[in-house]
């Protein structure tokens, strides 16, 4: 019963009720008690309830909401600044209006309700404006959908609230600090280049023609210059540059995930800034591969999936040994902050040899890191082993621990 009553006490039907008898109530008080006072009260509390019976009429899904940054680029830790305009079609007198800005869950947790949360005196304007700050935001690709509007009256007897949807994505990017990359040398082993080199010629660039040689192969003949000159002649290739670095995101949940991604995204934008082409992966249950990267063009859309990028749990070794796209690459730089055993074996099988995989390790700046048994094992197999304090990624290119 208490139950029923609490749910019919708060619908909009029982407050339009509830204002009616109180209007009664006080002309009948008035009617029977007479005299100066008791009309003198009636006649002001009749506005009031009036103004109450044609609001709870007056429709609320005239208004519209529009907003506004000033923010042109944010980054991890910055402050959001927000301006929510309210527009709506009439001037109708609006006392008390609450409007409330609806958080994606999860990511802004930690706000405090007051400060998306407003009380606006509207009056007979059409149109209110207000600016809220949200400090420290996380990164990520945050989709405001709309703000919540709630009417009343002078007394709060009758209250109408509705949803007005109003989207907005806000993009933070991971923080980049400061850093120079620099090109590791590869290690390479006796013959591979030449091998390589002689199983990769038909897929190089035509850069010219010159006579034919005898032990020249027959694919490499240009045959469009045979059927002018009826002189055989072979293809030139550029060089085959066997250089490519790729740069590998470890996902897997970690303390340090967030500098993990800032650190990503620094060697991208120093190396982009320096006119190296890099490759990236994402290492996750669904790979995200982006090669050659060269321009500031595919560095800005590269830094969109890193706002997004998010922990994943799956199998190292399974999913990465022997994965094609690093199966190619020179030289691999693996940015983790949890070297697990899968990772190990999966850059082993993977790699052209051990020696060309450097693993940065994200450490605790405040603390002297100790290897773990997992990072002995990865550096006995030749890998290179870069630790990383997480608040100055500079010192991976200054001559860190390997």
């Amino acid at each position: 019963m208490k139950k029923q009553y609490t749910r019919l006490s708060s619908s909009a039907l029982f407050r339009l009720l509830f204002v009616v008898v109180l209007l009664i109530v006080s002309f009948c008080f008035a009617l029977l008690q007479g005299g100066f006072t008791s009309w003198f009260i009636f006649y002001m509390l009749v506005p009031p309830f009036v103004y109450s019976i044609m609001l709870w009429f007056m429709p609320i899904s005239q208004f519209d909401v529009r907003r506004s940054t000033d923010n042109t680029r944010l980054e991890q830790h910055d402050t959001l600044e927000m301006t929510v305009t309210l527009t709506r079609e009439n001037r109708w007198p609006l006392l008390y209006v609450i409007v409330e800005e609806v958080l994606p869950k999860g990511v802004f947790d930690s706000v405090e309700q007051h400060e998306t949360r407003r009380l606006v005196a509207l009056g007979f304007r059409k149109e209110v404006s207000w600016t809220y700050a949200i400090q420290d935001v996380p990164r990520g690709e945050h989709q405001l959908v709309g703000v919540y509007v709630t009417v009343t009256d002078f007394f709060g007897w009758v209250k109408k609230t509705k949803f007005i949807e109003g989207k907005r994505t806000v993009i933070v990017f991971p923080k980049i600090q400061p850093l120079v990359y620099k090109k590791m040398l590869r290690y390479k082993t006796p013959g591979s280049a030449k091998a390589l080199q002689s199983r990769l010629k038909d897929t190089n660039v035509v850069a010219g023609i010159r006579d034919y040689e005898a032990g020249d192969r027959m694919s490499w003949i240009h045959w469009k210059s045979f059927a002018k000159t009826g002189k055989l002649q072979t293809k030139e290739f550029e060089p085959y540059r066997d250089d490519s670095t790729w740069i590998v995101l470890d996902t897997l949940p970690s303390e340090y995930f967030e500098p993990q991604v800032s650190f990503a995204a620094s060697i991208l934008a120093s190396a982009q800034k320096q006119h190296e082409s890099l490759s990236y992966m994402t290492a996750s249950t669904r790979p995200f591969t982006a090669q050659n990267l060269q321009t500031n063009e595919q560095l800005q859309s590269l830094l969109v999936h890193l706002a997004g990028v998010q922990e994943e749990v799956f199998d190292a070794q399974k999913m990465y040994s022997y994965n094609e796209d690093l199966r190619q690459a020179a030289i691999i730089h693996f940015i983790t902050s949890s070297l697990t055993n899968e990772w190990v074996e999966a850059l082993s099988n993977t790699a052209a040899t051990p020696k060309n995989c450097v693993i940065f390790i994200i450490v605790n700046p405040t603390e002297v890191h100790a290897a773990t048994d997992v990072e002995k094992r990865a550096a006995t197999r030749g890998m290179r082993i870069i630790y990383v304090p997480a608040n100055r990624f500079a010192a991976a290119f200054e001559g860190g621990k390997a």
